[in-house]
């Protein structure tokens, strides 16, 4: 299971202590990699000092793959996964309902567990 990783999503697992890759395998996910778009990172040097560092420890902790990407990253987010039959992990709801009507698989965090969409 290939599963782009959205800003706000990798600050907050970090902080909700929850092991994605685990998870995701445990829940018949099998096999997970990560893959992040270069505006993601990009947009990971512009946050909060606490967040960025968060962000940066998540990713220093975890295997993934950098897919180029220029422009809007909920667009590139989009579009990345829907031709990659890619699932997203984010936290945002604008960006969740893109995905749905895409026919994009959503991972979102709620009360610190991973759920699926």
């Amino acid at each position: 299971m290939e599963v782009f990783l959205d800003t706000n999503f990798i600050a907050a697992a970090l902080e909700a202590r929850v092991r994605v890759r685990e998870e995701l395998g445990r829940n018949g996910g099998g096999k997970v990699e990560f893959l992040v778009l270069s505006s993601v990172l990009e947009e990971v040097e512009k946050l909060p000092a606490k967040e960025k560092s968060e962000a940066k420890l998540f990713l220093k902790s975890e295997e993934f793959e950098v897919v180029e990407a220029k422009g809007d990253v909920d667009r590139s987010l989009a579009k990345e996964a829907k031709t990659r039959s890619a699932a997203v992990a984010t936290l945002d709801s604008g960006l969740k309902k893109r995905l749905k009507s895409l026919g994009v698989q959503v991972i979102t965090l709620s009360k610190n567990r991973l759920v699926l969409v």
